[in-house]
């Protein structure tokens, strides 16, 4: 069983973070003076579990979350769960054939050129705020800032939520678009569990011997961005 996915599909609560660092000095006279440190933009998210997970259940769990600890990292999607899948469902109106003909023609800080455009009209959406995408082959997330149009040429500029923060070139890749997108996470604060009593009934009548998990905190996932 993979920890961090089962944790991410059983969750009751999600906190996601894309904040950029900031530092905020003020003045004598109160004018702010405010500082951005160049960062990669790491994707963090706080994951609240139910205690809801039965002992007998959920070994496998125990034992994935203890073999990561707080270092290991786990690829991770919100694809696989259709409580989940909606979170980051693609909102254009490109059918997946379509989007899978689009091409990096350049991506230089937060600018990407797109070629292999769809033959539709010029009004047509091709990307809205927030529509999540990735390279193909790169598990690191960005989200499209701003509605993007199919306009009449030949190629569509698209502002990306973080800068292009990949070592390798993206130039000629395809896109991976929506849900399907994958994170690298590791878990800097693993909680442990403990084990409180209690069983159930079986099916036969019979009350089965049991025990409910209770995690110490919440799961503070950070992506996993020093491999980029």
């Amino acid at each position: 069983m993979a920890g961090l996915q089962t944790i991410i599909n059983g969750c009751n609560e999600m906190n996601i973070n894309r904040r950029n660092v900031v530092g905020i000095q003020y003045t004598r006279n109160e004018i702010p003076r405010v500082s951005m440190t160049p960062t990669k933009n790491p994707w963090k998210m706080t994951l609240t579990m139910p205690n809801s997970f039965r002992y007998s259940e959920a070994r496998s769990l125990m034992e994935a979350i203890d073999t990561l600890d707080r270092y290991q990292p786990e690829t991770v999607t919100f694809s696989n769960n259709p409580n989940l899948s909606w979170i980051f469902a693609y909102q254009g109106t490109m059918s997946a054939v379509q989007r899978s003909s689009l091409v990096i023609d350049s991506w230089v800080g937060s600018t990407m050129i797109l070629s292999g455009l769809p033959a539709v009209p010029a009004t047509r959406s091709l990307f809205e705020p927030n529509d999540l995408f990735q390279p193909v082959g790169y598990t690191y997330p960005t989200t499209v800032r701003s509605q993007v149009l199919r306009g009449t040429g030949a190629t569509v500029t698209v502002t990306t939520g973080r800068p292009n923060i990949f070592s390798d070139s993206m130039v000629g890749l395809g896109l991976v678009i929506g849900n399907a997108c994958q994170w690298n996470f590791f878990c800097p604060n693993m909680p442990t569990y403990k084990l409180v009593v209690g069983g159930y009934l079986g099916g036969n009548g019979t009350t089965t011997n049991n025990a409910l998990i209770q995690w110490s905190d919440s799961f503070q996932l950070y992506e996993y961005v020093s491999a980029v």
